[in-house]
């Protein structure tokens, strides 16, 4: 069995390398980056002991199909978890770049799932295709089946994401393959590359560090948390699982609000500063999500908010 991990080096896609590795699975790591990102792979791998033999390094642009075809002619991959994306600044700021990596680039690997006949794909796509605003559903858990009107979105990656899950729910029904998503919702851990959700690891790596923690929110805001290693193993999991019952899943996991936040990572470190805004009170996020299908369909629990602050704050120091 060889596995394609496209987007290998972000975030998400280093954790899912991490994962496949500890069951011994033979991974191509493909990513447009193969300098600093290769090396902090390879670096891992070595330091837990894996097997160098079973990860093979490509660089690929998802944006030039021809790559992509030389890719697929050249290994057999037998399933493809795909997290090459162009992610919140870049879809605002350079919106026909970003079509091109997160609807065009998806869409070509959707091709190659049916073209190469590959078992299945699995793809992150994101709580942002609830829209904006917790209230258009009220008081409750949001469910895979909820949706609301374009009027209510606030972020165009959100709308790309939605259309990627409109052209997996498109090739599932046409040729009946194998495609399945999560909807991850606000994840947070070590080594978050420059992003929008920075603050998704600088609440609790700053100050356990020393410095202060600015966050854009303030404490009555509600979030919806999963650590990176779990977001990661639930991807596993429904790529390796013989048959699954839907294609989509919302992550879970927990509903923090700042005041929670604060006093958990105060619980690790007390000395901690955390500054939350005056000015901007809430992030334009839901904060609920319903995980019970992903949670049976895999069994799988994802660890509390508290286990994953203590886990963030020690790869934090670790790696200062």
């Amino acid at each position: 069995m060889k596995i394609l991990v496209t987007g290998a080096t972000g975030f998400i896609g280093s954790r899912v390398i991490f994962q496949l590795a500890k069951r011994n699975l033979s991974v191509v790591a493909a990513d447009i980056d193969m300098n600093e990102g290769k090396k902090k792979l390879e670096k891992k791998y070595n330091d837990h002991g894996f097997d160098p033999k079973l990860i093979t390094f490509e660089k690929l642009d998802i944006t030039k199909h021809s790559e992509i075809e030389l890719l697929f002619k050249k290994y057999e991959f037998d399933s493809i978890i795909n997290l090459a994306y162009g992610i919140g600044a870049i879809c605002e700021e350079n919106p026909l770049l970003a079509s091109k990596i997160n609807i065009v680039g998806t869409t070509s690997m959707f091709e190659m799932l049916v073209k190469y006949k590959i078992r299945r794909l699995v793809f992150a796509s994101s709580e942002t295709v609830y829209g904006a605003n917790q209230s258009v559903y009220g008081n409750r858990a949001i469910t895979e089946n909820d949706y609301t009107g374009i009027n209510n979105h606030f972020f165009t990656y959100g709308v790309m994401k939605l259309l990627n899950e409109f052209m997996a729910e498109k090739f599932i029904k046409k040729y009946g393959c194998s495609i399945a998503y999560t909807r991850p919702s606000v994840v947070f851990g070590f080594g978050r590359q420059n992003t929008a959700l920075n603050w998704a690891e600088d609440f609790a790596a700053k100050p356990a560090i020393g410095l202060q923690a600015n966050l854009p929110f303030s404490k009555d805001n509600k979030d919806n948390w999963i650590y990176v290693d779990d977001c990661s193993e639930q991807l596993v999991r429904l790529l390796l699982k013989e048959k699954l019952s839907f294609s989509s899943y919302n992550t879970g996991s927990q509903t923090v609000d700042g005041f929670e936040l604060e006093k958990t990572v105060k619980k690790f470190i007390p000395e901690a500063e955390i500054n939350f805004s005056q000015t901007s009170n809430y992030t334009p996020l839901i904060d609920d999500q319903d995980d019970s299908r992903i949670r049976k369909e895999i069994n799988f629990h994802p660890r509390s908010f508290a286990e994953g602050v203590e886990c963030l704050i020690k790869e934090a120091r670790k790696n200062q």
